[in-house]
Formats: structure tokens, sequence, C-alpha cells
């Protein structure tokens, strides 16, 4: 469909998709040569799929506001797909690294993180805009790696969900209730408006 394509250019897509392979395959070929151990490590698997995530950001938001505002096209529904299509994205590589030396994890931690970290992203680019929409992901996952514990149980499950094991449902239950809430209000907002002099700027 010529929407489709027009879409995917003007938001830049097709290089943003290309680094985020890029990015999840750097980790896995490194992983590959310099260690022996069939499963990356669990915070460098959590940090890969931010890494692979980062580039989708910016492809969240157009360069003219007011055109995404207009009546004359359901805009909602795009961005649900869109925000859906960056974690399917990311998924892929990291899910066929298990055919591999080098796996990113169990598939179920896989998908819950992939998950949890798109949600985020979505609430993120909804309430900061998708220039500051970095800062929540990255700030949520260091907090977790440094003061999470695997062994937690109870509501910690919840709190920190991105370390806890495939098994917890508490923290697939987060991961969840965090992508349906990101891709609902992303769908419905993209941030604060950007002057056109701003917008500009970023053409």
């Amino acid at each position: 469909m010529a929407w489709l394509r027009l879409y995917t250019r003007s938001r830049r897509l097709p290089l943003a998709i290309v680094v985020s392979f890029g990015g999840a395959a750097l980790i896995w070929a490194g992983w590959s040569l310099f260690s022996d151990a069939p499963d990356i490590s669990t915070s460098l698997a959590t940090f890969t799929v931010l890494l692979a995530l980062a580039p989708l950001i910016p492809t969240l938001a157009g360069d003219d506001d007011s055109l995404e505002s207009t009546a004359a096209l359901r805009w909602p529904p795009r961005r649900a797909l869109h925000l859906l299509a960056a974690g399917v994205v990311v998924a892929v590589p990291m899910l066929a690294s298990r055919a591999t030396g080098a796996s990113f994890g169990s598939t179920g931690e896989m998908l819950r993180d992939v998950a949890g970290m798109t949600g985020l992203i979505g609430l993120s680019a909804a309430l900061l805009g998708t220039r500051m929409a970095w800062q929540l992901p990255i700030c949520w996952t260091v907090t977790q790696l440094i003061f999470g514990d695997p062994s937690s149980r109870g509501w910690p499950e919840a709190l920190f969900w991105l370390v806890q094991p495939a098994g917890s449902e508490i923290a697939t239950v987060t991961a969840l209730v965090l992508l349906t809430a990101g891709v609902a209000t992303y769908a419905w907002r993209v941030g604060p408006r950007r002057a056109p002099a701003e917008a500009a700027l970023g053409q």
C-alpha cells in the first residue's frame, strides 16, 4: 500500500531496523567469540533488549505534529501497530538466537522482557516525547539490575520484574500490563507537541 511505503520512509524505519538488528547481532557475535557459555548473561541480555529497541524510539513520531493530529487519518490504530511491530522486530533476532550456540535466554524470559520494555517505551514516548523517551527505560533497567533480586517473592517481583526468572507469573503479568498500558497510551498521545521551528530543525 502506498501509505505504508510513505509511512515507513517518513519514519526512517528501514535504517532503524537495520541498526536494531545490528546491535543485537553485535552482542551475539561478541559472546559467541569470547565465551563458551551457551546462554548470554541475564544482565547483558537485558541491555541487549534496550539496545535493540533504542534505534526504534525516534520512529515513534514524525516530523510534523500537526499532520498526525489530523482527523483525515485514524492514527491510534497505526501507532498501536507501529509500537507492537517494534517489539516484534526486537524479538525476532533474540528468539532466533535459540538455534545458535549463544542464546539470549529462555523464550519466555525474552518475550517478557521485550514486551515490558516495549510498553515502557510507549509510555515514555506518550508522556515525555520521543526525544526524551529513552530516559525512563534506561533508568528503569539500571535500577533493576543494581537493586533487583531474582530470588525475591511477592510484590518485589512486580517492582523488579525485569530480573526475575522466566517462571515468575507476577513478573510476566507486570510486563503484560506495561505493554498494554504503553500501547494504549501511545496510540492516543505522542508526547508534548513541538513548536514548528523545533520540528523543522529535526528534519
